[in-house]
């Protein structure tokens, strides 16, 4: 998990907001998938995992949270016809250091994006270490994606860096 947080911070650090705020979108699927029995994310434990892990947004509902990642990660849109903003907008960091967070303007909400992820993944470091000895997390974590600096036998050995 603190592979995919960093990746998140160091995109944030590096200007890739559209990266930044793709991952963190999906950061609650990636946790209730490694709370299920199965290993396998659903809306409603997405939703639940926000409700729970995910609670300083006010103006942000768990389903609008759920429809945004739709939206972003299917359609690579800011808006989705089942929320309750007909658009977010995330501000990103600027020359004149404003920051704009948490507001609601007219039909759209308004998002600080660093914020945003960083708040995401503070919910997400906090989950996991409540989280992290529950038997059905540790199962799951095997089959978690993971960097490889050396390589992974019998695939890739020696110097070869992978994602597996």
């Amino acid at each position: 998990m603190d592979h995919i947080i960093n990746e998140i911070k160091r995109a944030l650090l590096a200007g890739h907001f559209y990266v930044a705020l793709l991952s963190t979108l999906t950061m609650p699927d990636i946790c209730a998938a490694l709370e299920s029995p199965n290993g396998v994310n659903e809306k409603a434990l997405y939703l639940a995992w926000r409700r729970k892990w995910f609670t300083s947004y006010t103006f942000l509902t768990a389903e609008d949270i759920y429809y945004l990642r739709c939206g972003v990660v299917h359609q690579g849109r800011l808006g989705h016809t089942r929320s309750n903003y007909k658009r977010v907008v995330f501000t990103l960091p600027n020359s004149h250091l404003n920051v704009y967070h948490n507001n609601v303007m007219g039909d759209a909400l308004n998002l600080d994006l660093v914020i945003f992820c960083t708040d995401m993944a503070s919910a997400v470091e906090r989950w996991y270490a409540t989280q992290q000895h529950d038997p059905n997390v540790q199962r799951n974590l095997m089959g978690l994606l993971q960097y490889h600096e050396h390589g992974l036998a019998p695939y890739f050995g020696g110097n070869v860096p992978i994602i597996a």
